[in-house]
């Protein structure tokens, strides 16, 4: 008799029960959410152990770089900029402004060659009749450079010839182990070689002129007008391979 009436409570209770799941909005859409989440957590787990073990053995490994190739592009050039004594000229670019081929490379320094083209018999001008006899000699001019780039290199320098200074924007990343490279993926590694935010910014050039008239003599007055001056900025790009290192000789 007992177990008769508890299979009609059992009975009554689960009609009620599903009764109550079918008129009420509520409790179908929580229970579904519940369904999603169960369904969802092992098919998580899966890919997450298949993603970490495809490439996680590769910590194990040993690597080195192979700069596989580089080059360097024209950006900015001047053969014949002319400055009075003191004069400043100054040349503010951006990543903006750099050529369309530079914003498709892996661009990792800045090259800027600066020569000054009349410090040495260059224009001075010579009046009087003593300068037949004695016009005396040249005096070297020469140029201030202060340059910045938006990693924070800067350099200022005089130049009074032809020189080049040349500006690492990739912060290349430091091993222990160099030239090989453990404890991290090759995509990893790759994008260590890959510039970013550091060329993201100002470049700034100025050049002061620094016009030296060298000494007049007797009856011949020695004056110089400007310096003459050219630049050349280019930018170096790199395409590297990550190439796993077998034991054998890197050369």
């Amino acid at each position: 008799m007992q177990e008769s009436e508890d299979a009609i409570l059992e009975k009554t209770f689960f009609q009620e029960s599903v009764s109550k799941f079918k008129t009420n909005r509520t409790i179908q859409i929580t229970s579904i959410l519940i369904a999603l989440i169960l369904i969802s957590i092992p098919a998580y787990s899966m890919f997450s152990k298949s993603n970490i073990a495809e490439d996680e053995y590769q910590r194990e490994l040993q690597y080195f770089v192979d700069y596989a190739d580089y080059g360097y592009i024209s950006w900015e050039l001047q053969t014949d900029l002319q400055l009075n004594d003191d004069e400043v000229f100054t040349l503010l670019l951006t990543n903006e402004d750099f050529p369309e081929e530079a914003k498709e490379v892996n661009i990792v320094s800045l090259v800027i060659m600066i020569s000054v083209s009349d410090n040495s018999d260059d224009n001075e001008e010579t009046t009087g009749p003593g300068c037949a006899i004695d016009p005396g000699e040249d005096a070297f001019d020469s140029v201030s450079a202060s340059i910045s780039v938006p990693n924070d290199e800067s350099e200022i320098i005089e130049i009074e010839s032809t020189t080049s200074i040349y500006f690492m924007l990739l912060d290349e990343p430091e091993f222990d182990t160099y030239p090989f490279i453990t404890g991290h993926t090759v995509k990893e590694i790759e994008e260590m070689y890959e510039a970013g935010d550091e060329i993201i910014g100002e470049y700034n050039f100025e050049f002061t002129g620094n016009v030296e008239s060298g000494d007049s003599t007797f009856q011949c007055d020695r004056q110089d007008p400007n310096v003459t001056i050219g630049y050349s900025i280019e930018l170096e790009w790199v395409e590297v391979n990550i190439v796993e290192w077998n034991g054998g000789s890197l050369f």
